[in-house]
């Protein structure tokens, strides 16, 4: 335990120090967030060098305490959409060329034996197989790292619920899964924990697609390799929706709202939750607000799998809070 909290404590700091001289570099890079449209939340340009921070402080410190086999899955995959959002913050690219890094990064893990094989619903545990097991890995990365990518809209709001999104992952397996990727997880939620104090409100710093995208995937790798990849597995297969399910939520309604409308699914619109709240709250009660909901779900998806019982109820409560949300915020309101 000792170990692991040097760990963390040497990415945190690291993301923290990378963090500033990335917010120094920025403007010398032309990495910066100029607001050229009405969908934008902030006035004046802003560094988005963000992910690139995160990825080295993570990287440099599992490698510094010998741990780059175990990171090496994940940062490959990584890399290669670092590689891709910087060159979307710095020139911009096309929406196929970040579905194709994408799905390279979801190869990835195949290539290291991760993969969505298998699943456990009320105790029994399906194996779909191999193949198709490389297909779902490879639409999860996809989904998980778009949909991060689309709640990146308010200052903390992304990185924070990334970071309780990762530390519900911890306090999920811990004692129940594969120690070492816990550990990847816990240096990674670490790393994202030093940059955050740079992009709460007012942002210095934003996470730029490099960084949202990074987040939403090495979410999606972790948890994939820790709940859907071990054939001894006990974990339920919901529990990841339910970490991951503001931005789930979010998106899908999104999704559901635009296709109602006659719209575009990837126009781009003011219309998410985050938007809805902060014409109610403000940016800054907002995020703490959403803050606020992640943590309840990532208590409900430890008690999923305390039990039959806690699954039941922790299905139960993902029932009410879709409810909520679509009676609270409408899904065909434009």
């Amino acid at each position: 335990m000792e170990k692991l909290l040097l760990q963390c404590l040497c990415a945190a700091v690291l993301g923290f120090i990378l963090t500033f001289v990335c917010r120094k570099t920025a403007p010398i890079l032309g990495l910066m967030d100029i607001p050229k449209d009405g969908r934008r939340m902030h006035s004046k340009p802003i560094p988005r060098m963000g992910g690139i921070a995160i990825y080295l402080a993570f990287v440099i410190t599992m490698s510094v305490f010998g741990l780059f086999e175990e990171v090496l899955p994940f940062a490959v995959g990584g890399l290669v959409l670092v590689v891709i959002g910087v060159l979307d913050d710095k020139y911009g690219v096309k929406p196929a060329v970040k579905i194709l890094g994408q799905l390279i990064s979801g190869l990835v893990l195949c290539f290291f034996g991760i993969s969505a094989r298998y699943f456990s619903f009320f105790g029994t545990r399906i194996d779909v197989g191999e193949y198709v097991g490389y297909a779902l890995t490879v639409i999860w990365i996809v989904a998980v790292t778009n949909i991060f990518n689309l709640i990146d809209g308010l200052d903390g709001l992304c990185s924070g619920i990334t970071l309780i999104a990762a530390v519900g992952i911890v306090l999920t397996v811990s004692g129940n899964g594969d120690m070492a990727t816990v550990t990847v997880t816990a240096v990674f939620a670490a790393a994202v924990l030093g940059f955050l104090p740079h992009n709460i409100s007012p942002a210095k710093i934003f996470l730029g697609d490099t960084g949202a995208m990074l987040c939403g995937y090495m979410l999606a790798a972790l948890a994939c390799h820790l709940f859907y990849s071990d054939p001894n597995g006990s974990l339920s297969a919901l529990t990841p929706i339910l970490l991951f399910g503001i931005p789930v939520f979010d998106t899908s309604f999104a999704i559901i709202r635009r296709l109602a409308s006659g719209s575009g699914v990837f126009c781009g619109d003011k219309k998410h939750v985050h938007h809805r709240l902060c014409e109610r709250y403000g940016k800054v009660l907002t995020v703490i607000l959403m803050y606020l909901f992640a943590v309840i779900l990532v208590s409900a998806s430890v008690i999923i799998n305390t039990s039959l019982a806690g699954e039941i109820a922790g299905y139960l409560l993902f029932a009410l809070a879709v409810t909520y949300g679509v009676l609270r915020f409408g899904v065909y309101k434009k």
